[in-house]
């Protein structure tokens, strides 16, 4: 299936000038993620410089993320010579053929962490690798071991309903000073609700919308999406989940962390930077498990991100040499994220902590299920969280948020 471009028109340009340096004999490695999410880079690089006297590289940030700029440069000849991308953006950088189709590289020389990727659907455009997946992140349970124990619970959920049943029991046992399970719910299209609603309706054997060879049409039904939203509506409606959280969109909010502080929260979901950050504010063990089916292939989403090379790179072998390096167990070493390779991921020492994320990520796929429909992503989130948001604040019956969901989708696949 050929992706769609979202960069300007006039990328396809004639071919390249080399890659500028930012010194003489330097080569430029460029990453997008905040200096919290990316501590130990710089650790990993020095020990490449020290190693690689003859291909020295300089890492430079520029966050956030912005694909336009790398298209730029690169059509003018110019731009970083290895950069960090986003999963989504892969596709659109390889249809102008702005980065350098790595099969041939891979072919030649090959990398352990080449073996079990995950992802390569989200970094494969028209038959070939035009990056190659680094790192993988997914959302995963996040507990208070203690609370939970208190209420008689001795293994986290296994699927959502159990979960239900989990939080509810929590709560009632606890006289309503404990909540069961604590989610963003906000209906601005950042809300982080996005991701539970989604693994829901994934886990139950549905999704908004799915491709046949080229052809998109909705996925769910008005019968699956009205269970989808009164199960979640239930959380509120059996107070389980505070009804502040309507107004609340992201998962690391104050409200949250200071609830698993003070273990009036038993259970959220989180990614692994915002669980770290957690750890340091909550006075109380924390611990991971798979999200409910986490365990179920395709059941919960695999982000992340991918490493490619400038086309205009003068020496693309090298520079694939620095790729394999910065995926190597050896950079893990430094580098707090995990790898998008189920062979890299067994050789790093994770904290048994973080053992929820570990065991479900090999089971997560990325949404590139939802990647190339004439509806981008960033619509479907907003149209989701608003319509389950007028649910929970009872400004719409789950039949009616239902049907508006499914008409906006049949219009929006039709355009």
């Amino acid at each position: 299936m050929r992706r769609r471009t979202m960069l300007a028109a006039g990328l396809m340009a004639a071919p390249l000038a080399s890659c500028a340096s930012r010194a003489e004999g330097e080569r430029v490695f460029r990453q997008f993620d905040p200096a919290d999410q990316a501590s130990g880079l710089a650790d990993a690089i020095t020990i490449w410089n020290a190693d690689h006297p003859d291909y020295r590289v300089s890492m430079e940030t520029l966050s956030p993320n912005n694909p336009q700029q790398f298209a730029r440069e690169a059509n003018s000849g110019s731009g970083p010579d290895i950069a960090q991308l986003a999963f989504t953006d892969v596709s659109f950088m390889a249809e102008p053929r702005i980065l350098t189709p790595l099969d041939d590289l891979m072919a030649a020389a090959p990398s352990d962490a080449d073996g079990d990727l995950l992802a390569t659907d989200m970094t494969t455009y028209d038959g070939s690798m035009w990056a190659v997946p680094w790192t993988a992140d997914t959302m995963a349970l996040v507990y208070r071991p203690d609370v939970l124990e208190q209420f008689g619970a001795t293994e986290t959920p296994q699927d959502w309903e159990e979960l239900a049943d989990m939080a509810a029991r929590i709560t009632q046992d606890s006289g309503g000073d404990v909540s069961g399970f604590v989610f963003p719910a906000g209906a601005q299209f950042s809300s982080a609700q996005w991701f539970p609603i989604n693994y829901y309706l994934w886990a139950h054997g549905s999704q908004l919308i799915r491709a046949e060879g080229e052809q998109w049409s909705v996925g769910v039904s008005e019968q699956e999406l009205v269970e989808a939203m009164e199960y979640f509506d239930g959380f509120f409606a059996g107070g389980i989940t505070p009804t502040a959280m309507q107004a609340i969109t992201d998962y690391g909010d104050p409200s949250i962390v200071g609830a698993l502080d003070d273990g009036s929260c038993a259970m959220t979901f989180m990614p692994p930077a915002a669980f770290r950050a957690a750890r340091e504010n909550v006075d109380g063990e924390l611990m991971t498990a798979p999200m409910p089916c986490g365990l179920q292939d395709g059941a919960t989403h695999l982000g992340g991100r991918a490493l490619g090379i400038n086309a205009n790179c003068e020496d693309s072998e090298a520079a694939w040499e620095f790729v394999k390096f910065l995926r190597s167990p050896e950079t893990f070493e430094n580098y707090p994220q995990y790898p998008a390779s189920a062979t890299t991921l067994q050789q790093v020492d994770v904290d048994p902590a973080e053992q929820g994320f570990i065991d479900q990520l090999p089971h997560s796929e990325s949404f590139a299920r939802y990647a190339d429909a004439p509806i981008t992503i960033a619509s479907l989130q907003e149209l989701v969280n608003q319509q389950f948001s007028a649910v929970y604040s009872g400004q719409s019956e789950p039949t009616v948020a239902a049907q508006k969901i499914i008409s906006t989708l049949t219009s929006g696949l039709e355009e």
